[in-house]
């Protein structure tokens, strides 16, 4: 998910820890949990449960200070998201689809998903050749981000912590 993500996202950002060998995510709204001097605001209420607004408020204060044991997943760069998208449509015949297609990769601009966000101009086929091709060629680049940050998947798991959370700031 956090290479098809459009860049400079400003709600959420994927990382990986080293140290805990987990995938996680930092929402924007986790800020307000920690003071300027990225310690836990203790105006600042949860629904996390016990001991994760720590966890949060030690792995912010760790990127913030580009600890070297946590990575930053990146989203897929513009031009390797047009390339896929280039090589999609040489299989494309239907040459209504083909120029709506072209018009779309030229408009894409990173800033929403990886995606050609297909409506009824496309068949069901269309859009799984799509979705296999898109996801296969992530998948490599996924593998070569792995294999440069010596990530075990095996080792490693997703931080989950549920769907939804809340956070309440006294501003008194």
């Amino acid at each position: 998910m956090a290479f098809s993500e459009p860049f400079y996202s400003l709600t959420e950002t994927f990382y990986y820890d080293k140290r805990d060998k987990e995938f996680y995510s930092i929402h924007f709204a986790d800020y307000m949990l920690l003071n300027d001097d990225l310690s836990l605001n203790e105006a600042a209420t949860s629904s996390y449960p016990d001991g994760i607004a720590a966890l949060i408020a030690d792995r912010i204060g760790r990127a913030e200070k580009e600890d070297e044991t946590i990575i930053v997943i990146p989203s897929l760069d513009l031009e390797k998201r047009k390339a896929v998208m280039q090589e999609f449509i040489t299989g494309i015949c239907d040459e209504r689809l083909l120029n709506i297609l072209k018009q779309r990769i030229k408009n894409h601009d990173g800033s929403q998903r990886f995606d050609f966000y297909f409506g009824e101009e496309a068949t069901d086929d269309v859009i799984t050749r799509w979705e296999t091709l898109k996801r296969d060629r992530v998948i490599t680049v996924i593998h070569q981000f792995m294999d440069y940050h010596r990530i075990d998947l095996e080792a490693s798991h997703v931080w989950d912590i549920g769907d939804s959370f809340s956070i309440d700031l006294d501003l008194r």
